[in-house]
């Protein structure tokens, strides 16, 4: 009897039965688009925790070495960063990887013996001999980028890494065979090496956003990048000139950038008293900080629809189970219990709820990739999931059940007769 006379009166009265119909979809719509956008902007977040390249630097703590003059001037007598500090620091866990370079600026002659040339007063290049160049921040950076060959290797003992601009300008490719000598005018050696790869300069190096300043006389088409065995090899005769004086390593995920560093910092053979770490994860702390700030509000906007929704629904459903004091009040004089009356509410809102919950999932599909757009998001990777659907259908029934029984308080709490008598 119940469900019958539930659905006869959801027919009977199809002007409430619609507005609290229309109601529902459309909150069930927009919290469904809210779940999606959320769990949208935390695949985000946990995309960019892994690729921002979020890493730290160890450096020579030159404040704590002594010095010493030579011929060149005053120099630090701080030891410098060894292979082995390298291997131990890159052997701990959530560290995806490192880069450390000698910095030199030597001259590349072609087979021929003519001189690779550049653009710059002399034919020399800005050329890091690094060991790992994947992880040089050049190119983690996206200033520059690999379109031909291979990423120098720490297993790579004579490659060369030039920009596409000389390889053109030179008739070089990859493959192609150069001579590197430090300073041609003097008796530096001659290191045979192979092109194994090309970039392209990316980033325009006179914007100030993305500027490099280790050097500003060399353009970044004159930059170039050889294994870290060939660099030591031109610099044989330059003393500490070869040596590693800072290495950068990148972690994993950006979020245990400090508990790495702590573990790294925890390495007893290390003497920490003479380096320094220095953390890089501003471009993950400004992101984070942006997404964060966006989840909030989505968030926000999720709890305002729902408490705005949940007010107006007890409203329409108070002001209905008001209006029907008599049909209560008789229902109750025939010796229906109060628990049944409710409960005949109850399945009235919730088979209002069965049909607006489903289309609210089908039409969500449609509007939360455009939602989506307005928070920044691809409308693409804004999707509601059954997962979604039945966690709203699961609270919004709670909720509503909840509704119906605070709205029926005022008229349950009265007996048959009291509520017969306000009818006369």
């Amino acid at each position: 009897n119940l469900g019958i006379r539930a659905i006869l009166y959801s027919a009977r009265k199809w002007k409430k039965t619609l507005l609290v119909f229309c109601l529902l979809l459309a909150i069930t719509t927009l919290v469904l688009s809210g779940l999606a956008i959320a769990d949208a902007q935390e695949e985000q977040a946990e995309e960019l925790r892994g690729v921002t390249g979020t890493s730290f630097t160890v450096e020579r703590n030159l404040s704590t070495g002594g010095w010493t003059s030579g011929n060149g001037g005053s120099y630090s007598t701080q030891e410098f960063i060894s292979d082995e500090m390298l291997q131990e620091i890159a052997s701990v866990d959530g560290i995806a990887g490192y880069d450390a370079s000698i910095v030199s600026m030597p001259y590349y002659f072609k087979e021929t013996g003519d001189s690779v040339v550049t653009t710059g007063y002399t034919n020399s290049f800005y050329t890091y001999g690094s060991i790992n160049t994947e992880y040089n921040d050049l190119f983690v950076s996206g200033r520059f980028e690999l379109v031909e060959g291979s990423h120098i290797t720490e297993d790579m003992t004579n490659g060369l890494i030039i920009s596409r601009e000389r390889a053109e300008q030179n008739g070089l490719k990859v493959g192609s065979k150069v001579v590197g000598i430090n300073d041609p005018y003097t008796d530096d050696p001659e290191v045979d090496m192979e092109i194994v790869g090309i970039f392209e300069v990316v980033a325009d190096k006179n914007d100030e956003a993305t500027m490099y300043d280790a050097s500003t006389m060399w353009d970044f088409s004159n930059y170039a990048f050889c294994s870290k065995t060939a660099m030591e090899a031109m610099c044989v005769n330059y003393g500490d000139g070869n040596k590693i004086q800072e290495a950068d390593f990148y972690v994993t995920d950006a979020a245990q950038l400090e508990s790495v560093i702590n573990e790294v910092q925890s390495i007893s053979s290390i003497n920490w008293n003479n380096f320094i770490v220095t953390a890089n994860d501003e471009v993950y702390q400004n992101i984070s900080s942006s997404l964060s700030d966006t989840t909030a509000l989505v968030t926000t906007l999720i709890i305002v629809i729902t408490a705005v929704s949940m007010v107006l629904i007890i409203l329409i459903l108070s002001m209905s189970i008001r209006s029907r004091k008599r049909e209560t009040g008789i229902l109750l004089a025939v010796g229906i219990a109060k628990p049944a009356v409710i409960l005949q509410y109850v399945l009235e809102t919730l088979l209002i709820a069965v049909v607006a919950f489903p289309l609210a999932y089908l039409s969500s599909k449609q509007v939360a990739g455009a939602l989506g757009t307005l928070f920044g998001k691809a409308a693409e990777n804004v999707i509601v999931t059954p997962e979604h659907f039945m966690l709203v259908a699961i609270v919004g029934g709670i909720l509503l059940v909840a509704a119906v029984l605070v709205s029926s308080i005022s008229t349950m709490r009265l007996k048959p007769k009291q509520i017969l008598a306000q009818m006369e």
